[in-house]
């Protein structure tokens, strides 16, 4: 008689499995922002790792814990006044093409000092196939979220309320044709397009928008970072990471 056992599992030190992320493979971008304080090195821990270039003064840093409460990890650091990062387009991680993606990442907004604030994007203003989430905007709401999509009116999504000092999970995922908007788990607002978002700009910006640098810098700080692209990670209010999310 065969003996049928258990295969063999890595385990963490505190006695939990390590996390396998089942659609790894399809991430096209993950910046952890671990690292030492004032560093520009800046890691794409996906699959297929992109170079990724800090402008002005984004750094990792330190001087506040990330969304889990470690102090030493290291988080994206932008203060507002010409900082951000950019990701070329060659292995197209901002290029969201026309089928399912999700796009997530934490953000802890210090303050608005600037007229549109963007998290991140490929927008140039009314260019097709342009995406951009923004932290507010003037044309539109001071207080809420917009998403901008192929140069079709602003905002395509205006929706949940700003959220400072504090760490807040954003997503945006598209499932066939509709795409949500999301803040902290929950649905905020949604819109219908199927467009092929192929990104106008020749890089994917963070932090800033790719035409309007002066007036488009956060003041805040993003940690973990992730797009994913041919998946719709979410399809209705989740449980936010309670984690980093894993690299494999």
């Amino acid at each position: 008689m065969t003996l049928l056992t258990e295969p063999t599992r890595i385990v963490l030190a505190k006695g939990q499995p390590v996390p396998i992320d089942p659609n790894f493979a399809f991430n096209s971008l993950l910046l952890h922002g671990n690292g030492t304080n004032g560093s520009t090195v800046i890691t794409d821990s996906s699959g297929s790792p992109k170079t990724v270039t800090a402008v002005g003064n984004a750094q990792i840093s330190t001087a506040i814990a990330d969304p889990f409460g470690n102090s030493t990890r290291g988080v994206l650091a932008f203060d507002g006044t010409g900082d951000y990062l950019t990701v070329p387009s060659t292995g197209t991680p901002g290029d969201f093409g026309a089928g399912d993606f999700t796009v997530e990442l934490w953000t802890f907004l210090v303050s608005r000092i600037n007229t549109f604030p963007c998290l991140l994007g490929n927008y140039t203003a009314f260019a097709a196939g342009s995406f951009a989430l923004f932290a507010g905007h003037s044309s539109s709401s001071t207080t809420q979220y917009q998403l901008a999509l192929n140069g079709s009116g602003f905002p395509s999504i205006n929706a949940g309320t700003i959220i400072y000092n504090a760490w807040a999970h954003i997503a945006v995922v598209r499932s066939g044709s509709t795409i949500s908007l999301y803040l902290n788990g929950t649905s905020v607002g949604s819109a219908t397009s199927s467009v092929n978002l192929t990104g106008t700009t020749g890089s994917l910006f963070i932090g800033t928008t790719g035409d309007g640098v002066a007036g488009g810098a956060i003041n805040g700080h993003i940690d973990d970072l992730r797009i994913t692209k041919g998946v719709a990670r979410y399809n209705g209010n989740f449980s936010v990471p309670t984690a980093p999310f894993p690299d494999f």
